[in-house]
Protein backbone atom coordinates (compact mmCIF):
# COMPACT_ATOMS: atom_id res chain seq x y z
CA UNK A 1 0.00 0.00 0.00
CA UNK A 2 1.09 3.22 -1.08
CA UNK A 3 1.90 5.37 1.82
CA UNK A 4 2.39 9.14 2.21
CA UNK A 5 3.02 10.55 -1.06
CA UNK A 6 4.86 13.07 -1.44
CA UNK A 7 6.46 15.69 -4.21
CA UNK A 8 10.13 15.58 -3.32
CA UNK A 9 10.75 18.49 -4.96
CA UNK A 10 8.23 20.85 -3.70
CA UNK A 11 7.37 19.33 -0.56
CA UNK A 12 3.50 19.21 -2.08
CA UNK A 13 1.07 16.14 -1.62
CA UNK A 14 1.98 13.98 -4.73
CA UNK A 15 -0.58 15.05 -7.62
CA UNK A 16 -1.26 11.68 -8.82
CA UNK A 17 -2.38 10.38 -5.60
CA UNK A 18 -5.02 13.23 -5.25
CA UNK A 19 -6.08 12.62 -8.64
CA UNK A 20 -6.18 8.53 -7.70
CA UNK A 21 -8.48 9.58 -4.16
CA UNK A 22 -11.09 11.97 -6.58
CA UNK A 23 -11.29 9.40 -8.73
CA UNK A 24 -12.29 7.11 -6.17
CA UNK A 25 -14.68 9.45 -5.19
CA UNK A 26 -15.97 9.68 -8.28
CA UNK A 27 -16.12 5.63 -8.46
CA UNK A 28 -18.45 5.30 -5.31
CA UNK A 29 -20.45 7.96 -6.69
CA UNK A 30 -21.23 6.07 -9.89
CA UNK A 31 -22.20 2.93 -7.53
CA UNK A 32 -24.14 5.08 -5.40
CA UNK A 33 -26.43 6.73 -7.69
CA UNK A 34 -26.57 3.37 -9.33
CA UNK A 35 -28.20 1.96 -5.95
CA UNK A 36 -30.00 4.61 -4.44
CA UNK A 37 -30.96 7.43 -7.39
CA UNK A 38 -34.42 5.50 -7.88
CA UNK A 39 -35.79 4.96 -4.52
CA UNK A 40 -32.97 6.30 -2.19
CA UNK A 41 -32.05 3.66 0.94
CA UNK A 42 -34.43 2.57 3.75
CA UNK A 43 -32.70 0.38 6.65
CA UNK A 44 -35.02 -2.26 7.93
CA UNK A 45 -34.52 -1.35 11.59
CA UNK A 46 -32.91 2.28 12.25
CA UNK A 47 -35.15 5.50 10.13
CA UNK A 48 -31.18 7.13 10.87
CA UNK A 49 -29.10 5.93 8.21
CA UNK A 50 -32.03 6.31 5.60
CA UNK A 51 -31.14 7.92 2.29
CA UNK A 52 -33.33 10.34 0.28
CA UNK A 53 -32.55 9.81 -3.42
CA UNK A 54 -32.78 13.51 -4.00
CA UNK A 55 -30.28 13.78 -1.20
CA UNK A 56 -28.08 11.30 -3.17
CA UNK A 57 -28.79 13.30 -6.41
CA UNK A 58 -28.18 17.15 -5.53
CA UNK A 59 -25.15 15.65 -3.73
CA UNK A 60 -23.47 13.66 -6.23
CA UNK A 61 -24.10 16.68 -8.97
CA UNK A 62 -22.42 18.91 -6.73
CA UNK A 63 -19.38 16.69 -6.61
CA UNK A 64 -19.34 16.05 -10.28
CA UNK A 65 -19.75 20.53 -10.59
CA UNK A 66 -16.50 21.01 -8.54
CA UNK A 67 -14.65 18.01 -10.04
CA UNK A 68 -15.09 19.83 -13.30
CA UNK A 69 -12.54 21.95 -12.36
CA UNK A 70 -9.85 19.56 -12.89
CA UNK A 71 -11.49 17.75 -15.63
CA UNK A 72 -8.09 18.27 -17.79
CA UNK A 73 -7.12 14.61 -16.29
CA UNK A 74 -8.29 12.53 -18.34
CA UNK A 75 -9.44 9.61 -15.82
CA UNK A 76 -11.32 12.35 -14.03
CA UNK A 77 -13.34 13.59 -17.06
CA UNK A 78 -14.18 10.46 -18.25
CA UNK A 79 -15.91 10.05 -14.74
CA UNK A 80 -17.57 13.28 -14.87
CA UNK A 81 -18.88 12.42 -18.41
CA UNK A 82 -20.70 9.25 -17.09
CA UNK A 83 -21.88 10.34 -14.21
CA UNK A 84 -23.38 13.59 -15.52
CA UNK A 85 -25.30 11.57 -18.51
CA UNK A 86 -26.37 9.10 -15.83
CA UNK A 87 -28.09 11.70 -13.47
CA UNK A 88 -29.47 13.27 -16.21
CA UNK A 89 -32.74 11.65 -16.26
CA UNK A 90 -33.49 11.50 -12.68
CA UNK A 91 -32.02 15.46 -12.39
CA UNK A 92 -35.43 15.95 -14.69
CA UNK A 93 -37.45 13.12 -13.92
CA UNK A 94 -41.39 13.99 -13.84
CA UNK A 95 -41.64 14.39 -9.92
CA UNK A 96 -38.81 16.87 -10.02
CA UNK A 97 -40.99 18.65 -12.65
CA UNK A 98 -44.15 18.16 -10.96
CA UNK A 99 -42.56 19.55 -7.69
CA UNK A 100 -41.34 22.92 -9.60
CA UNK A 101 -45.07 23.31 -10.07
CA UNK A 102 -46.67 22.52 -6.82
CA UNK A 103 -43.81 24.15 -4.11
CA UNK A 104 -42.65 27.21 -5.52
CA UNK A 105 -40.49 28.07 -2.70
CA UNK A 106 -38.52 24.83 -2.88
CA UNK A 107 -37.90 25.53 -6.87
CA UNK A 108 -33.99 25.49 -6.10
CA UNK A 109 -34.48 22.68 -4.05
CA UNK A 110 -35.95 20.54 -6.78
CA UNK A 111 -33.36 22.31 -9.31
CA UNK A 112 -29.64 21.77 -7.84
CA UNK A 113 -28.77 18.69 -9.58
CA UNK A 114 -30.22 20.70 -13.29
CA UNK A 115 -28.13 23.81 -12.35
CA UNK A 116 -25.13 21.62 -11.55
CA UNK A 117 -25.73 19.77 -15.18
CA UNK A 118 -26.49 23.60 -16.64
CA UNK A 119 -23.02 24.36 -15.61
CA UNK A 120 -21.08 21.72 -16.70
CA UNK A 121 -22.64 22.03 -20.41
CA UNK A 122 -25.77 19.61 -19.91
CA UNK A 123 -28.49 22.07 -20.45
CA UNK A 124 -32.77 21.50 -21.12
CA UNK A 125 -34.14 24.61 -22.31
CA UNK A 126 -37.78 23.20 -21.43
CA UNK A 127 -36.48 22.74 -17.51
CA UNK A 128 -35.30 26.61 -17.71
CA UNK A 129 -38.43 27.25 -18.89
CA UNK A 130 -40.39 25.95 -15.92
CA UNK A 131 -37.84 26.65 -13.41
CA UNK A 132 -38.10 30.40 -14.45
CA UNK A 133 -41.84 30.43 -14.31
CA UNK A 134 -41.59 28.57 -10.49
CA UNK A 135 -38.22 31.01 -9.04
CA UNK A 136 -41.24 34.27 -10.64
CA UNK A 137 -43.69 32.72 -8.41
CA UNK A 138 -44.93 35.09 -5.91
CA UNK A 139 -44.95 32.11 -3.64
CA UNK A 140 -40.99 31.61 -4.35
CA UNK A 141 -39.87 33.34 -1.44
CA UNK A 142 -42.35 31.76 0.94
CA UNK A 143 -40.10 29.43 3.25
CA UNK A 144 -37.83 30.10 5.88
CA UNK A 145 -34.54 29.57 5.89
CA UNK A 146 -31.46 29.78 8.39
CA UNK A 147 -28.54 31.83 6.38
CA UNK A 148 -26.46 29.08 5.46
CA UNK A 149 -29.73 27.42 3.34
CA UNK A 150 -30.20 31.40 2.53
CA UNK A 151 -26.57 31.21 1.11
CA UNK A 152 -27.31 27.93 -1.10
CA UNK A 153 -30.53 29.05 -2.50
CA UNK A 154 -28.12 32.80 -3.55
CA UNK A 155 -25.61 30.39 -4.91
CA UNK A 156 -27.86 28.11 -7.07
CA UNK A 157 -29.69 30.97 -8.69
CA UNK A 158 -26.24 32.65 -9.34
CA UNK A 159 -24.87 29.60 -10.87
CA UNK A 160 -28.06 29.35 -12.89
CA UNK A 161 -28.10 33.45 -13.88
CA UNK A 162 -24.09 32.84 -15.28
CA UNK A 163 -25.43 29.95 -17.54
CA UNK A 164 -27.82 32.81 -19.03
CA UNK A 165 -25.07 35.57 -19.28
CA UNK A 166 -26.93 37.44 -16.32
CA UNK A 167 -24.65 39.50 -13.67
CA UNK A 168 -22.92 37.71 -10.70
CA UNK A 169 -23.60 38.71 -7.09
CA UNK A 170 -20.60 39.63 -5.45
CA UNK A 171 -21.30 39.88 -1.97
CA UNK A 172 -24.32 38.90 0.22
CA UNK A 173 -26.65 39.79 3.38
CA UNK A 174 -26.68 36.33 4.30
CA UNK A 175 -23.47 35.91 4.20
CA UNK A 176 -23.09 38.82 6.51
CA UNK A 177 -25.70 37.04 8.54
CA UNK A 178 -24.57 33.58 8.47
CA UNK A 179 -21.91 31.74 11.31
CA UNK A 180 -18.52 32.42 9.19
CA UNK A 181 -19.43 36.55 10.66
CA UNK A 182 -19.36 35.45 13.93
CA UNK A 183 -17.76 33.38 16.46
CA UNK A 184 -18.30 29.77 16.13
CA UNK A 185 -19.41 28.51 19.78
CA UNK A 186 -16.79 25.74 19.60
CA UNK A 187 -17.37 23.95 23.11
CA UNK A 188 -21.12 24.48 23.20
CA UNK A 189 -22.18 24.04 19.55
CA UNK A 190 -23.25 21.32 18.27
CA UNK A 191 -22.19 19.21 14.31
CA UNK A 192 -25.01 20.99 13.09
CA UNK A 193 -23.41 24.50 13.87
CA UNK A 194 -19.91 23.16 12.48
CA UNK A 195 -22.00 21.70 8.89
CA UNK A 196 -23.40 25.11 9.01
CA UNK A 197 -19.94 27.27 9.27
CA UNK A 198 -18.72 24.60 6.39
CA UNK A 199 -21.88 24.76 4.02
CA UNK A 200 -21.94 28.68 4.00
CA UNK A 201 -17.96 28.55 3.48
CA UNK A 202 -18.69 26.22 0.53
CA UNK A 203 -21.66 28.46 -0.91
CA UNK A 204 -19.39 31.68 -0.34
CA UNK A 205 -16.31 30.60 -1.75
CA UNK A 206 -18.48 28.42 -5.02
CA UNK A 207 -16.13 25.32 -3.94
CA UNK A 208 -13.35 28.13 -5.32
CA UNK A 209 -15.05 28.28 -8.66
CA UNK A 210 -16.21 31.69 -8.79
CA UNK A 211 -15.61 32.80 -5.18
CA UNK A 212 -17.07 35.64 -3.14
CA UNK A 213 -15.64 38.14 -0.80
CA UNK A 214 -15.64 36.88 2.86
CA UNK A 215 -17.25 38.38 5.82
CA UNK A 216 -14.57 38.10 7.91
CA UNK A 217 -11.05 38.21 7.33
CA UNK A 218 -9.65 34.45 6.43
CA UNK A 219 -7.34 34.01 9.84
CA UNK A 220 -10.15 35.14 11.94
CA UNK A 221 -12.24 32.05 10.26
CA UNK A 222 -9.58 29.36 9.69
CA UNK A 223 -8.19 30.35 13.75
CA UNK A 224 -11.98 28.90 14.52
CA UNK A 225 -11.63 26.28 11.73
CA UNK A 226 -8.57 24.82 13.80
CA UNK A 227 -10.29 24.21 17.08
CA UNK A 228 -13.18 22.40 15.22
CA UNK A 229 -10.91 20.26 13.26
CA UNK A 230 -9.27 18.96 16.21
CA UNK A 231 -12.41 18.46 17.89
CA UNK A 232 -13.64 16.53 14.57
CA UNK A 233 -10.33 14.55 14.15
CA UNK A 234 -10.34 13.45 18.00
CA UNK A 235 -14.11 12.25 17.68
CA UNK A 236 -13.00 10.26 14.47
CA UNK A 237 -15.86 12.42 12.95
CA UNK A 238 -14.18 12.23 9.60
CA UNK A 239 -17.53 13.73 7.63
CA UNK A 240 -16.92 16.68 9.49
CA UNK A 241 -12.93 17.01 9.54
CA UNK A 242 -12.91 16.43 5.82
CA UNK A 243 -15.71 19.77 5.61
CA UNK A 244 -13.81 21.61 7.74
CA UNK A 245 -10.38 20.57 6.01
CA UNK A 246 -11.70 22.06 2.73
CA UNK A 247 -11.31 26.24 4.41
CA UNK A 248 -8.04 26.23 3.58
CA UNK A 249 -8.32 25.31 0.05
CA UNK A 250 -11.28 26.90 -0.34
CA UNK A 251 -10.03 30.06 1.20
CA UNK A 252 -6.13 30.10 0.19
CA UNK A 253 -3.35 28.43 -0.33
CA UNK A 254 -1.28 28.13 2.83
CA UNK A 255 -2.37 25.25 4.85
CA UNK A 256 -1.98 25.55 8.84
CA UNK A 257 0.30 22.40 10.74
CA UNK A 258 -3.01 21.09 11.96
CA UNK A 259 -4.62 21.29 8.64
CA UNK A 260 -1.43 19.45 7.08
CA UNK A 261 -1.64 16.84 9.92
CA UNK A 262 -5.18 16.04 9.46
CA UNK A 263 -5.29 15.49 5.80
CA UNK A 264 -2.50 12.94 6.71
CA UNK A 265 -4.83 11.49 9.43
CA UNK A 266 -7.71 11.09 6.89
CA UNK A 267 -5.38 9.62 4.25
CA UNK A 268 -3.82 7.03 6.31
CA UNK A 269 -7.56 5.91 7.59
CA UNK A 270 -8.88 5.40 4.02
CA UNK A 271 -5.78 3.77 2.92
CA UNK A 272 -6.42 1.85 5.77
CA UNK A 273 -10.33 0.96 5.49
CA UNK A 274 -10.48 1.33 1.75
CA UNK A 275 -13.27 4.11 2.75
CA UNK A 276 -13.78 6.64 4.96
CA UNK A 277 -16.05 6.03 8.19
CA UNK A 278 -18.47 7.38 9.81
CA UNK A 279 -19.78 8.05 13.13
CA UNK A 280 -23.01 5.59 12.18
CA UNK A 281 -20.39 2.73 10.13
CA UNK A 282 -20.89 0.09 12.29
CA UNK A 283 -18.25 -3.36 10.81
CA UNK A 284 -20.52 -5.31 13.04
CA UNK A 285 -23.87 -4.56 11.49
CA UNK A 286 -21.89 -5.37 8.31
CA UNK A 287 -20.23 -8.03 8.92
CA UNK A 288 -23.68 -9.70 9.48
CA UNK A 289 -24.95 -8.91 6.11
CA UNK A 290 -23.69 -9.94 2.37
CA UNK A 291 -24.55 -9.64 -1.12
CA UNK A 292 -26.89 -6.26 -2.30
CA UNK A 293 -27.89 -5.60 1.61
CA UNK A 294 -24.03 -5.64 2.67
CA UNK A 295 -22.98 -3.17 -0.38
CA UNK A 296 -26.38 -1.36 0.31
CA UNK A 297 -25.64 -0.59 3.89
CA UNK A 298 -22.07 0.17 3.13
CA UNK A 299 -22.82 2.60 0.61
CA UNK A 300 -25.90 4.73 2.77
CA UNK A 301 -23.53 5.08 5.34
CA UNK A 302 -20.31 5.97 4.04
CA UNK A 303 -20.76 7.34 0.52
CA UNK A 304 -21.06 11.12 1.81
CA UNK A 305 -17.80 10.95 3.71
CA UNK A 306 -16.37 9.62 0.14
CA UNK A 307 -18.00 12.79 -1.37
CA UNK A 308 -15.91 14.93 1.21
CA UNK A 309 -12.76 13.42 0.63
CA UNK A 310 -13.72 13.56 -3.20
CA UNK A 311 -14.06 17.18 -2.67
CA UNK A 312 -11.11 18.11 -0.70
CA UNK A 313 -8.62 16.31 -3.32
CA UNK A 314 -10.08 18.42 -5.94
CA UNK A 315 -9.92 21.47 -4.02
CA UNK A 316 -5.88 20.42 -3.26
CA UNK A 317 -5.39 19.69 -7.15
CA UNK A 318 -6.42 23.46 -8.23
CA UNK A 319 -2.60 24.37 -8.91
CA UNK A 320 -0.95 25.78 -5.64
CA UNK A 321 -3.48 24.70 -3.52
CA UNK A 322 -2.09 21.09 -2.15
CA UNK A 323 -1.19 20.35 0.78
CA UNK A 324 2.23 19.99 2.47
CA UNK A 325 3.72 16.42 2.79
CA UNK A 326 5.32 17.44 5.80
CA UNK A 327 3.64 19.12 8.74
CA UNK A 328 4.90 23.14 8.37
CA UNK A 329 7.73 24.11 11.19
CA UNK A 330 5.69 26.92 13.16
CA UNK A 331 6.80 28.80 16.49
CA UNK A 332 6.20 26.67 19.04
CA UNK A 333 8.96 26.16 21.80
CA UNK A 334 11.18 23.26 21.49
CA UNK A 335 9.25 20.22 23.84
CA UNK A 336 5.86 21.79 23.38
CA UNK A 337 4.51 18.79 22.54
CA UNK A 338 6.24 16.67 25.12
CA UNK A 339 4.64 19.00 27.87
CA UNK A 340 0.95 18.94 26.73
CA UNK A 341 0.82 15.32 26.17
CA UNK A 342 1.91 14.93 29.75
CA UNK A 343 -1.15 16.90 30.49
CA UNK A 344 -4.12 15.26 29.00
CA UNK A 345 -5.02 11.81 28.76
CA UNK A 346 -4.31 10.40 25.21
CA UNK A 347 -5.12 7.02 26.49
CA UNK A 348 -9.15 7.11 26.90
CA UNK A 349 -10.38 7.22 24.43
CA UNK A 350 -7.55 6.26 21.54
CA UNK A 351 -8.04 8.11 18.57
CA UNK A 352 -6.48 7.44 14.79
CA UNK A 353 -4.69 10.47 14.87
CA UNK A 354 -2.57 9.59 17.70
CA UNK A 355 -0.77 6.70 15.15
CA UNK A 356 -0.01 9.35 12.83
CA UNK A 357 1.74 11.24 15.58
CA UNK A 358 3.84 9.06 16.47
CA UNK A 359 5.63 8.87 13.21
CA UNK A 360 6.02 12.27 13.29
CA UNK A 361 9.58 14.42 13.75
CA UNK A 362 9.86 16.24 17.49
CA UNK A 363 10.00 19.00 15.24
CA UNK A 364 7.07 18.31 13.34
CA UNK A 365 5.18 17.78 16.81
CA UNK A 366 5.90 20.55 18.34
CA UNK A 367 4.25 22.62 15.53
CA UNK A 368 1.14 20.82 16.32
CA UNK A 369 1.21 22.09 19.72
CA UNK A 370 -1.58 24.28 19.48
CA UNK A 371 -3.76 21.06 18.17
CA UNK A 372 -2.68 19.23 21.34
CA UNK A 373 -3.93 21.83 23.49
CA UNK A 374 -7.53 21.89 21.88
CA UNK A 375 -7.56 18.32 21.98
CA UNK A 376 -6.60 18.34 25.41
CA UNK A 377 -8.93 21.29 25.90
CA UNK A 378 -12.23 19.91 24.01
CA UNK A 379 -11.60 16.53 26.02
CA UNK A 380 -11.83 18.17 29.47
CA UNK A 381 -14.18 20.79 28.79
CA UNK A 382 -16.64 17.46 27.98
CA UNK A 383 -15.86 15.88 30.97
CA UNK A 384 -16.82 18.89 32.49
CA UNK A 385 -12.50 18.58 34.36
CA UNK A 386 -12.58 22.58 34.64
CA UNK A 387 -9.24 22.01 37.05
CA UNK A 388 -7.78 20.64 34.01
CA UNK A 389 -9.09 23.47 32.13
CA UNK A 390 -6.88 25.80 33.85
CA UNK A 391 -4.08 23.76 33.96
CA UNK A 392 -4.06 23.24 30.26
CA UNK A 393 -4.78 27.27 29.68
CA UNK A 394 -1.79 28.04 32.03
CA UNK A 395 0.34 25.86 30.11
CA UNK A 396 -1.08 27.07 27.00
CA UNK A 397 0.21 30.64 28.02
CA UNK A 398 3.09 29.32 29.22
CA UNK A 399 4.12 27.94 25.54
CA UNK A 400 2.96 31.22 24.04
CA UNK A 401 -0.12 29.27 22.65
CA UNK A 402 -3.32 31.29 24.35
CA UNK A 403 -4.17 33.50 21.29
CA UNK A 404 -6.48 31.53 20.01
CA UNK A 405 -10.22 31.25 19.99
CA UNK A 406 -10.34 27.86 21.70
CA UNK A 407 -8.25 29.08 24.28
CA UNK A 408 -10.26 32.52 24.71
CA UNK A 409 -13.82 30.93 24.92
CA UNK A 410 -11.82 28.28 27.25
CA UNK A 411 -10.81 31.09 29.62
CA UNK A 412 -14.10 32.61 29.72
CA UNK A 413 -15.92 29.77 30.45
CA UNK A 414 -13.99 29.43 33.57
CA UNK A 415 -15.08 33.06 34.27
CA UNK A 416 -18.75 32.03 34.14
CA UNK A 417 -17.98 28.89 35.99
CA UNK A 418 -16.17 31.30 38.65
CA UNK A 419 -19.72 33.61 38.64
CA UNK A 420 -21.71 30.56 39.59
CA UNK A 421 -19.33 29.45 42.13
CA UNK A 422 -19.62 32.54 44.11
CA UNK A 423 -23.28 32.69 43.37
CA UNK A 424 -23.39 28.80 45.13
CA UNK A 425 -20.91 30.38 47.83
CA UNK A 426 -22.99 33.62 48.61
CA UNK A 427 -25.94 30.91 48.68
CA UNK A 428 -24.77 28.38 51.79
CA UNK A 429 -22.55 31.12 53.66
CA UNK A 430 -19.30 29.96 51.73
CA UNK A 431 -16.81 27.63 51.40
CA UNK A 432 -13.62 27.77 53.81
CA UNK A 433 -11.77 30.94 53.14
CA UNK A 434 -9.11 29.24 51.52
CA UNK A 435 -10.89 27.46 49.22
CA UNK A 436 -11.11 28.83 45.77
CA UNK A 437 -14.36 29.42 44.13
CA UNK A 438 -13.14 27.38 41.21
CA UNK A 439 -12.17 24.66 43.19
CA UNK A 440 -15.47 24.79 45.21
CA UNK A 441 -17.86 23.34 42.38
CA UNK A 442 -14.79 20.80 40.84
Amino acid sequence: MKRNPADKMSGKWEESDLVRRACHALDIAKLTVEQFAANGYVHSTDPAKNVRSEKVLSETAILVLHASSIDFYPDVRTRIASLAEYLIPFARSERTLLGLCLEPSLAWDYALPHVCLTRLGYGDAQFDELLSRSVRSSAHAGRERVPHRVLEQEWLARGWNETKGARAITHSRAARASILSRPLDLFGGTRDDIYAFTHALMYVTDFNLRPAPLPRPRPMILGEAEAALSRSVDDQDYDLAGEVLLSWPLTGKSWSASATFAFRVLARVEDKAGFLPTPSTRIAELDALDGPQRKQLLLATVYHTAYVMGLLCVASLRPGFAPPMSVPMTASKCGSAKKILAAIDLDSPSAHWQEEFQELTAAEADSLAGFLINVGLHRRIAKRDFRGVRQLLELAWELDLANTPAASQSAQLLDRIGTLAKFKENARCGPPRDQSPLAAIT
